[in-house]
């Protein structure tokens, strides 16, 4: 019962909603799916699957996790994150790249990993899983690319795939897997599918979110109790990113309560 009142909460807050949207939740064998296969503005979502192809990289040797990546400023970009300040700061290893993409959304350490990985192979990956709405386009904050009609796209059921694969898949190992789930569960944009909980919730989200200007993204794992349920809720065409986050922190609220309703009965 819990779930199709899970269910339902979840349509009734989408009914009225006047922008583009995917969802798909999925959790013991049973999902919840509105326009999963959408193809919708990716934003800083798109850098989960390149969380997992720098880890696939490193696990087959491609690249060597202890040498260190060097930029200069021509390689500093805006936008979120932290290393166009840090000055003193000019080389890290792929590996803390990574981490600073993910847990700060980081737009510089984005591109120096994509330009370590290659688009090609990073699109390749995308490929394998078969998340065939998914595909990227351009680096990050690269305007000339965008006003040439470049982007980069997912759907929410892709994003619960690359979920799926970076927790239980095959094409890492499972130390990297680990640093994976890691990197997710640092998360430090917390207004979306973190909004309404308590700092000391025992539910615990491992997540990647994303926005632009009209569009608000977050994915990730729950986790209570040894219960799971993976996320993808994409907003897009949004009157303003302050709505989009409310909707996507009431599903967040919802999924709350549904673990620990079916908690109850187990």
């Amino acid at each position: 019962m819990a779930f199709t009142t899970l269910k339902k909460k979840i349509e009734e807050r989408l009914l009225n909603v006047d922008s583009n949207y995917s969802m798909f939740i999925e959790t013991e064998g049973q999902s919840i799916s509105i326009n999963p296969d959408k193809k919708m503005r990716a934003a800083s979502v798109i850098k989960l699957p390149i969380l997992i192809e720098g880890y696939r990289q490193i696990d087959n040797g491609e690249i060597n996790a202890k040498v260190g990546i060097v930029w200069s400023e021509k390689d500093l970009v805006g936008g979120s994150g932290v290393l166009a300040d840090l000055t003193s700061v000019h080389e890290l290893s792929l590996p803390d790249i990574l981490m600073l993409m993910t847990i700060v959304s980081d737009n510089t350490a984005s591109n120096l990993a994509i330009k370590h990985l290659s688009i090609e192979k990073i699109n390749r990956l995308s490929e394998v899983l078969g998340c065939t709405n998914t595909i990227l386009g351009r680096q990050f904050m690269d305007f000339e690319a965008a006003e040439k009609g470049l982007d980069n796209y997912t759907s929410a059921r892709d994003m619960v795939l690359f979920l799926k694969e970076a927790e239980t898949g095959k094409i890492l190992s499972e130390e990297s897997k680990q640093q994976v789930k890691h990197a997710l569960s640092q998360q430090q944009f917390v207004a979306n599918l973190h909004g309404r909980f308590d700092e000391n919730s025992e539910v615990i989200i491992a997540s990647k979110s994303g926005s632009l200007e009209g569009v608000v993204n977050d994915v990730g794992i729950f986790e209570y109790r040894g219960m799971k349920v993976y996320a993808a809720v994409l907003l897009d065409n949004l009157p303003d990113n302050h709505t989009g986050q409310e909707i996507i922190a009431d599903i967040g609220w919802y999924v709350y309560e549904y673990l620990h309703e079916t908690d109850k009965t187990r």
